[in-house]
């Protein structure tokens, strides 16, 4: 099919990527910050969800360039209500701190008929966690390129620094595709630098969805399912809880098999629900 692509007037970006005759508009946004929609390329290629599927970018966010992509980004909250507000009976599927973001908007909860959260956290104690293992788990490079894109930071550098840092995110056994998809990705370094600032140390989630789908990797060392499974304001009846097993942050690469059964699962769910 053709791609069609919808801005909204903050300039977040919806682009169709799959479409059939159900009512659904799932739409996806990716982590990062600065990695873009196309990282997760791999997990809407492996889904055949009812109805339409949509990669998600805030303005200044990976290929959704601007004149001010720090500006642009800065609005994010507004940018993803516009987004969800877009298109009618809208299922929000979120990687990472693309779930922080959606927790920390809670004018969402009125707009959706699901959400996803896939390998995020529900507050900023993932980072003391990762940091963690961070310390016990020195990689050699990683302290030079650092430095690099903090003295000068650019997209090229963010790159450098996400691939060495690989590891950190993906299991032994998906390494090099890892590799392979961070070096074609659309790095934006000043939404990720933005994020950093002004969002990461302070995030705190502002709402609990009423139907949900939780997961992530069996070794997600960066947003492990404990930080979900161990907050009693998520243990409802109907949030699903999933952990993808041999998974690590991008757990569809390690599992995928196991990634579509829960998302046929959550389907099944939330249209008994609705």
């Amino acid at each position: 099919m053709s791609k069609t692509s919808l801005w909204t007037y903050s300039r977040a970006r919806l682009q169709l990527i799959k479409s059939n005759s159900h009512h659904y508009n799932w739409l996806f946004l990716p982590g990062g910050p600065g990695l873009g929609s196309e990282s997760l390329k791999g997990l809407t290629e492996i889904l055949d969800l009812p109805g339409n599927t949509w990669h998600v970018d805030f303005p200044g966010d990976g290929s959704n360039t601007t004149e001010d992509d720090a500006l642009a980004f800065s609005c994010w909250s507004q940018a993803l209500i516009e987004v969800v507000s877009a298109l009618p009976n809208v299922v929000l599927v979120a990687h990472s701190s693309g779930g922080m973001f959606a927790l920390a908007t809670p004018e969402l909860e009125a707009k959706l008929c699901g959400l996803v959260l896939m390998d995020s956290a529900p507050n900023a104690s993932w980072q003391q966690a990762f940091n963690e293992y961070i310390n016990e788990h020195p990689i050699s490079d990683i302290e030079a390129l650092q430095q690099l894109y903090i003295n000068n930071p650019s997209n090229e550098a963010l790159k450098k620094l996400t691939i060495a840092s690989t590891p950190y995110f993906s299991t032994d056994h998906c390494a090099q595709q890892m590799k392979l998809l961070m070096e074609h990705l659309p790095f934006n370094y000043k939404s990720h630098l933005w994020a950093a600032k002004y969002f990461d140390d302070t995030y705190q989630a502002q709402w609990i969805p009423h139907t949900a789908l939780i997961f992530a990797g069996e070794h997600d060392h960066i947003t492990p399912l404990s930080l979900f499974t161990e907050s009693r304001e998520f243990q409802r009846e109907n949030i699903l809880i999933r952990e993808i097993k041999n998974g690590s942050h991008f757990p569809w690469y390690e599992n995928p098999e196991q990634v579509r059964a829960v998302f046929e699962e959550f389907e099944a769910r939330l249209t008994k629900i609705l």
